[in-house]
């Protein structure tokens, strides 16, 4: 008589990673809140184009991590590298305040998306090790709602004090140690990284196209809205508390709006509900650049549904190339796919700083114009070269985490080796 080993339930797991979400929760918020306040603090004291070169140099830090940290993580063990991770972030964060050059922030800002990286990868990777298949789609759905949801509150944090002062990045530092003490006190092993394996973006152009287009193009329109929405906000006059309510209803919105989306685009033609997203955010993005500077309170519920009508952008890149990659292929081209969004995050805030320099504050917008109307250009460039495959034949949608390869294999599509048998009825994105 043969015995299986048990399936851990949800409860369980979550019960495994409670420290883990918490530290989670703790970095998302001081991620937040630092974007928000060096915006805030680098507008009207540096030209428009050095601030887009600061923001850009974050998410070029990001890239890097994403790329390197697991060599780091592997040698020292998760719980040493979450700790050194967060110390030097927290670290980099103070060191804002003893000098303010451009040069030196725009170094700050590279090791700290390199910290970030590092601590994404760490918190993935052990997510990834305690879930099963048969809970792995409600953990990816926990983090996201944790990282998110947190990362939205981080922008409030400027009405703690005055971004002109040094309290407010005490007080991010504070966030960041914080993040490393429910990681360090856990009585939890270190988990085994699995491979890494990565399409090239060039084999993934070739299976699709489109996905590859849509992930480089969410890169590049959320690095410029959240790397220089800060700056547009300031200069249409918004004082640092508003600028914060700014920043978070376009990040909640981000958070209300994609399972809704992910919904449709599991029952009509992807590509479709892609074209549907790029002209309606178009159109956000234009109401915006008119009537956004003429009322507040249009501002933000403009900035809700901007932020909301963008997000799902990536899930559905990623969907859309699953539908012609085999299913053991899929974590690979995630990972490709990343690539391509992390290459568009680092180019966005330098290329919308350069229309706003040219053109104002109302620069930024354009750009985001720009941006989505080339994607539904070739959307509908697309559609005519292949038809779809049958809503019945198309992959899941599900919401992704945009931050490094070990989220990747969060992802409940993929194949593993682990319970093959069990399926996730709750999957972050409906069936």
């Amino acid at each position: 008589m043969t015995t299986t080993t048990p399936v851990p339930g949800m409860r369980a797991v979550l019960g495994s990673v409670a420290s883990l979400l918490v530290g989670v929760g703790f970095l998302s918020a001081a991620a937040g809140a630092l974007l928000t306040i060096l915006g805030l603090r680098l507008t009207g004291t540096t030209s428009t184009a050095l601030v887009g070169v600061v923001m850009s140099a974050y998410f070029i830090g990001l890239l890097l991590g994403s790329l390197t940290c697991a060599r780091l993580i592997d040698r020292v063990g998760h719980i040493r590298a979450h700790a050194v991770f967060a110390a030097t972030a927290a670290l980099v964060t103070l060191l804002h305040i003893y000098d303010e050059s451009v040069l030196t922030w725009t170094v700050l800002r590279v090791v700290t998306g390199y910290c970030m990286a590092g601590l994404f990868m760490t918190a993935e990777s052990w997510l990834n090790d305690k879930a099963t298949n048969a809970t792995r789609g409600r953990v990816m759905s926990v983090y996201l709602i944790t990282s998110s949801g947190c990362f939205g509150l981080g922008p409030l944090a400027v009405n703690l004090g005055k971004p002109g002062g040094y309290q407010l990045f005490v007080f991010v530092a504070v966030l960041f140690n914080l993040a490393l003490l429910p990681v360090s006190l856990t009585r939890t092993g270190n988990p085994r990284l699995e491979a890494r394996s990565r399409f090239g973006l060039r084999q993934l152009i070739a299976a699709s196209p489109l996905g590859v287009f849509g992930c480089a193009v969410e890169g590049l329109v959320n690095g410029a809205i959240y790397g220089m929405g800060a700056v547009y906000a300031k200069s249409i006059g918004l004082a640092d508390g508003e600028v914060s309510l700014f920043f978070s209803s376009m990040l909640f919105g981000a958070l209300v709006l994609l399972f809704p989306i992910g919904t449709l685009s599991d029952r009509f033609d992807r590509r479709k509900v892609l074209l549907a997203l790029a002209l309606a955010g178009v159109a956000g993005a234009v109401l915006i650049g008119v009537f956004g500077a003429r009322d507040y309170r249009l501002l933000l519920g403009l900035a809700f549904l901007v932020g909301g009508l963008t997000s799902p952008i990536y899930g559905l890149s990623v969907a859309q190339t699953n539908d012609y990659v085999k299913r053991e292929d899929f974590t690979a081209a995630a990972g490709g796919l990343l690539l391509a969004y992390s290459i568009g995050a680092s180019i966005g805030p330098a290329a919308a700083a350069g229309a706003m320099s040219a053109i104002g504050p109302i620069g930024l917008w354009a750009y985001v114009v720009v941006v989505l109307a080339l994607l539904a250009g070739f959307t509908i460039y697309r559609m005519s070269k292949r038809s779809a495959r049958p809503v019945r034949e198309q992959s899941l949608f599900v919401a992704m985490a945009e931050t490094t390869p070990a989220a990747v294999q969060l992802d409940p599509r993929a194949e593993s080796d682990d319970h093959p048998e069990s399926a996730d009825p709750d999957a972050p994105g409906p069936r």
